[in-house]
């Protein structure tokens, strides 16, 4: 009987090649877990810090157009370290398998994922490089609003403003040089013949408007004082006071881009657009004159009024002493009154010293009406003519009341603001702004402690995720609005 011989290379063969085969599958299949690991780390780190800006602030976003994140959460005070504990929560829940219900016995976790740490590294606050975090994200508000038009219009208008120098002039402080001259020769005694002697009785044009400004300003340029708001707020306890005491929080971003001239613009109409003024106060708000408490930064309503109308006066006065200076009708008429209260008592000296008392308490007593009628929702025109001046010179003696016209064309109320908001530093509006976002928002419900240097414009942060199958990975993100 012979013997088989059984030969055995295939079997080796498959041997060797299914252990190929296999040692590539599993490196295939490692490979792609890692890779896998890694993926999902990225994806549930981008979706953790969208679900954080998904938390803004929602009374700041309905009444004041802004996205950010109140790192207080309804809390008595505000830190990042609230919100980097959301973002680990965050990040959990993402990564865990809880959430799959009656099909955890269908699947299985073949990453076996979880949190090992989570930082905050840097925050950009609202408040941050004096407010310029909040000036960019206000400005950007308008822009995607407002064409270039109302550029065009201010840029205008400070043209006229800066070229004739309605804000460098001091027309009150002149009015009460040359009162004070005038005042110099009153009861003096003159000598008009030989033995002959008088006591000069000085008509002075200036000494009813002196009576005007003692009485203060609001009295003859508002309808009826009584009915103006009486409401007065402790400045310390907001942004402003605060920053002034150094008692603010910061970012840790630095160096924000400064804005250009047409920002600055947009966002002039930011606060104009979001912040009440007399004649037009927002419901609810703290402050009824808010645009004037922009401007002016005093604790009181009737002190930021009483402020803003001084100075309206004082663009107004110089304006109108522009125009009598080159209106030759008014020049002679002034001369001849001039000429007239000179000779009355001698002194022909003193004849341009009346004159130019004339033209300052004119230009005074018209600036007063010019003031009432901006505030009652009339025009007045940067540059007078004839056509629209209406006081006479007789009557600066007595000042009469005069009914305003809300009719006729040039400037209103609201374009005369935003003159002076123009010429204030847009780093003090700003923080003033945020004074009256602190104040309104502190009256809703849940926002007794809402602060603005406790609210985040954008974050980095810095997550350490593991596997059970031993990979470890750190993913750094930074995300704004």
């Amino acid at each position: 009987m012979k013997c088989r011989k059984l030969s055995g290379y295939l079997t080796v063969y498959v041997a060797l090649t299914l252990t190929v085969m296999l040692s590539l599958c599993l490196t295939l299949i490692e490979g792609t877990r890692r890779h896998t690991v890694s993926f999902e780390a990225e994806c549930v780190m981008d979706i953790g810090l969208d679900s954080v800006l998904a938390e803004y602030h929602r009374v700041l976003m309905q009444r004041y157009g802004l996205f950010m994140i109140d790192t207080s959460y309804g809390t008595d005070y505000p830190s990042y370290y609230n919100t980097e504990q959301h973002l680990a929560e965050y990040l959990t829940r993402n990564l865990s398998c809880e959430d799959c219900g009656l099909l955890s016995f269908l699947y299985r976790d073949l990453l076996g994922m979880e949190l090992e740490d989570v930082q905050v590294l840097k925050v950009s606050l609202a408040t941050d490089d004096d407010g310029r975090v909040f000036q960019l994200r206000a400005a950007e508000c308008m822009r995607n609003r407002l064409g270039l038009g109302i550029v065009d219009n201010l840029l205008e208008w400070m043209e006229i403003v800066d070229g004739y120098g309605l804000l460098e002039g001091d027309v009150e402080g002149q009015l009460d040089r040359v009162s004070a001259e005038l005042q110099q020769y009153q009861g003096m005694e003159k000598q008009i013949g030989e033995e002959e002697w008088i006591r000069l009785e000085i008509k002075d044009p200036t000494e009813a408007v002196r009576r005007l400004r003692s009485e203060g300003i609001l009295k003859w340029v508002v309808e009826d004082v009584s009915e103006l708001s009486e409401v007065t707020v402790d400045t310390a306890q907001y942004i402003s006071g605060r920053t002034a005491m150094g008692q603010v929080n910061h970012g840790s971003y630095s160096g924000q881009e400064q804005l250009g001239l047409v920002d600055n613009v947009f966002l002039l109409e930011y606060f104009l657009n979001y912040a009440g003024r007399y004649g037009a106060a927002i419901e609810d708000s703290l402050l009824q004159y808010q645009v004037e408490y922009l401007i002016c930064g005093k604790g009181s309503d009737r002190d930021n009024l009483r402020q803003t109308a001084n100075l309206l006066c004082g663009i107004r006065e110089a304006a109108n002493v522009i125009h009598l200076l080159g209106s030759e009708t008014k020049r002679t008429e002034v001369e001849a009154v001039a000429a007239i209260l000179s000779g009355a008592v001698a002194l022909p000296e003193l004849k341009p010293v009346f004159e130019t008392a004339l033209i300052l308490s004119w230009a005074y007593l018209e600036s007063l009406y010019d003031v009432k009628t901006l505030l009652a929702g009339g025009r007045v025109e940067l540059l007078k003519t004839d056509a629209n001046w209406h006081y006479s010179l007789d009557n600066i003696w007595s000042a009469p009341a005069q009914a305003q016209s809300t009719e006729g064309q040039g400037l209103n109320y609201e374009e005369y603001l935003r003159i002076l908001l123009y010429i204030q530093p847009p780093d003090t509006l700003t923080l003033r702004f945020m004074d009256l976002v602190e104040m309104d928002i502190r009256k809703t419900p849940g926002n007794s402690c809402f602060r603005m240097d406790g609210c985040i414009d954008g974050l980095e942060a810095e997550a350490t995720i593991r596997s059970g199958y031993g990979y470890r990975f750190t993913v750094r993100r930074e995300k704004q609005y």
